[in-house]
């Protein structure tokens, strides 16, 4: 009989990716780096319309200092490419846009990490 280690993995689907990204969401929208934190991969970086780069603990150490309004998310896409998965959207604070993403995920032990976040306005 096969170990719990040796059975194979379940496959990347859009309805895991979908998930993932609600639950990224929701962090944002409760200002939780640590709801956040267990989705990002060490090595996740973002990249903003002004030249920055952003790191893990970047993201989280600053999302806290979000100032308290009402937060929307739009999906525009998802989609999954074997092991990677992308999802595009915009964000809405206290009904004024704010900005445009593309996130970027990757398939591995089971679950979606984020690895990446792209922002334009």
């Amino acid at each position: 009989m096969a170990s719990p280690g040796s059975l194979p993995e379940e496959p990347a689907t859009v309805d895991s990716l979908l998930k993932a990204d609600e639950a990224w969401n929701a962090a944002y929208h409760h200002r939780d780096p640590e709801r956040l934190r267990p989705m990002l991969a060490d090595d996740w970086v973002g990249f903003f319309p002004d030249g920055t780069l952003a790191f893990k603990q970047d993201l989280l150490e600053g999302m806290a200092h979000n100032p308290p309004t009402a937060l929307m998310f739009e999906r525009h896409a998802s989609v999954v490419f074997g092991y990677t998965g992308i999802t595009r959207g915009t964000l809405y604070a206290g009904g004024e846009r704010v900005q445009s993403f593309l996130r970027v995920y990757t398939w591995k032990g089971g679950q979606w990490w984020a690895v990446s976040v792209q922002v334009v306005p």
